[in-house]
């Protein structure tokens, strides 16, 4: 079976603050974050996640987190005819504050005596950080089989780690994300693993915020208690075409789809 067969499976409506959104309105951090969210640590541009859940229906939310990249630089992949999200066009692009996202003050779960003593990467991302929502809403002469009929992606560039602890380990009433795409580059920029024990796994399992889903690279290693579905295909995404598997929370008691 492939991916997007098993994910169709998973098939959900539009969340309705979505299906309601009309240009010019404000962000909804409540409606998006009690929506399904796929997020993407180290995201760079790669659009592999939304074509995998957004086609499938499976998702309509996403976050993509990363201090290597510019808005400019994502702004032009974006517009972009070939390496923008094919069959969708962009219905709204809302720049956001960390007031929109995090409006209280939040208290990190990351000690100091875990961050690495070389920190130049952070110094990048801290002169120039940002956060947007792009609402891309699908081309008129395209239907279902396609995807989504409109999908929201929130851009952070921002340290993927400490963006999920912000996000979704604050205790602000937002959802568990629904997904967490895993991949490790050895030269990928990252100060510390995605996959398994590393420090994202670790503040993950500590706040007792774990998906339902991961999807892992081949090259990278699933967090501890997430089982890869026996009978689903990998597919390829990424810069280097890698494999990637679905993996499932076995501490949960959702049962699997018939």
């Amino acid at each position: 079976m492939t991916l997007y067969e098993y994910l169709q499976r998973l098939r959900e409506d539009i969340p309705a603050w979505l299906d309601q959104f009309r240009d010019g309105d404000p962000f909804s951090r409540q409606g998006f974050f009690t929506s399904r969210v796929v997020y993407y640590p180290g995201s760079g541009t790669d659009g592999h996640p939304v074509k995998v859940f957004g086609s499938t229906h499976s998702a309509h939310c996403f976050v993509y987190a990363d201090y290597g990249v510019t808005q400019t630089a994502l702004e032009a992949e974006l517009a972009h005819p070939r390496y923008g999200f094919r069959g969708y066009h962009s219905l709204a692009r809302l720049q956001l504050c960390e007031r929109d996202l995090v409006p209280i003050a939040w208290t990190p779960h990351i000690r100091a005596g875990e961050l690495p003593q070389d920190r130049y990467r952070f110094a990048a991302v801290a002169a120039q950080p940002f956060g947007f929502l792009e609402v891309l809403e699908r081309n008129h002469d395209l239907d279902d089989n396609h995807g989504a009929r409109r999908l929201a992606i929130l851009f952070l560039g921002a340290d993927g780690i400490a963006a999920y602890d912000a996000l979704f380990c604050q205790g602000l009433g937002h959802s568990v994300p629904f997904a967490v795409l895993l991949e490790d580059h050895g030269f990928g920029g990252n100060y510390d693993r995605f996959g398994r024990g590393g420090l994202l796994e670790r503040i993950a399992r500590h706040c007792d915020v774990l998906p339902q889903w991961l999807l892992v690279a081949e090259n990278t290693l699933p967090w501890i208690g997430f089982e890869r579905l026996p009978d689903v295909d990998g597919d390829p995404g990424g810069i280097h075409a890698q494999l990637r598997f679905l993996y499932q929370r076995r501490e949960t008691n959702q049962e699997q789809p018939s």
